[in-house]
């Protein structure tokens, strides 16, 4: 049960984003309480596209009940989220009475723990806290994010949340803004990661994408297990072609089982503490 750690000092600096947001690193400083919006798109209230039983997490995880918010702060041309990830208009306004009956309903149904999914968790973080504070029971929290935010969101969720589910998407700066729309991604992805080092368990999971085995899957490997090698990586393989991804030549098609073996043995070679 978490109640008691979403602390009424933490919901005002939470809320203090919704006035001159700096959450994620556009840092684009909108007004979302008076209807600015900023790259994501978002305004103050949280939208819920949907809510449901998943098994296809890491296994330790499952059964796990995601919840998917809608709208994002990066634009991954292979986002297989799309609309609802992109437009943070879609879906209905997450309330405290909903979700409480929603977090009732999945213990019903055996759930481990309750997932915050996206599009991007963080760019609804005040509002979160906020829900989870209003919440009387509470399950272990997963915060699944691509961890493109300021550090400060970690100290918000600091103690909140059990297990990070880290998305480390792309090895190179280049890829990160082609197909991410990303400034800085790799450099911010990495102080993050290193900082969310004892505020939870923490897995980093990295989408395998056609074509990216040098340019992104070795580097983010190596960066791994020179930097943290004590963390958990879930490698997944199940890449499919989604919302944009057929403008992009190396995407059109999944990978082959021959790549996905070859980084498997990657992994392996590299000493990663890899997960399923």
């Amino acid at each position: 049960m978490r109640v008691g750690r979403v602390d009424p000092q933490r919901l005002i600096r939470a809320a203090r984003h919704y006035d001159s947001c700096v959450l994620c690193e556009h840092q684009c400083h909108a007004n979302r309480s008076a209807g600015q919006v900023g790259p994501c798109k978002a305004d103050a209230k949280p939208r819920l596209v949907r809510h449901r039983i998943e098994y296809g997490e890491e296994l330790d995880l499952i059964p796990s009940h995601l919840f998917y918010l809608s709208g994002c702060d990066l634009r991954c041309v292979f986002c297989i989220a799309g609309l609802n990830a992109f437009d943070a208009s879609r879906g209905r306004e997450l309330t405290s009475e909903y979700f409480n009956q929603a977090v009732s309903w999945g213990i019903e149904q055996g759930a481990r723990n309750i997932q915050w999914v996206g599009g991007e968790p963080t760019i609804h973080l005040p509002a979160i806290l906020q829900l989870m504070a209003d919440c009387p029971n509470l399950p272990p929290v997963v915060w699944k994010s691509d961890f493109h935010f300021t550090p400060e969101v970690l100290d918000l969720l600091d103690g909140v949340v059990d297990v990070f589910v880290a998305d480390y998407k792309f090895g190179n700066q280049d890829c990160a803004h082609r197909l991410g729309g990303g400034e800085n991604y790799v450099n911010i992805v990495q102080r993050n990661l290193k900082l969310a080092v004892g505020r939870g368990r923490l897995i980093v999971r990295h989408l395998l994408l056609p074509g990216h085995m040098d340019c992104c899957y070795r580097p983010i490997a190596r960066w791994m297990a020179e930097n943290l090698p004590e963390a958990e990586f879930s490698l997944r393989e199940g890449y499919l072609p989604s919302w944009r991804s057929r403008e992009f030549t190396e995407l059109r098609l999944p990978n082959s089982r021959a790549v996905c073996a070859e980084a498997r043995e990657v992994g392996v070679a590299e000493g990663l503490r890899m997960v399923e």
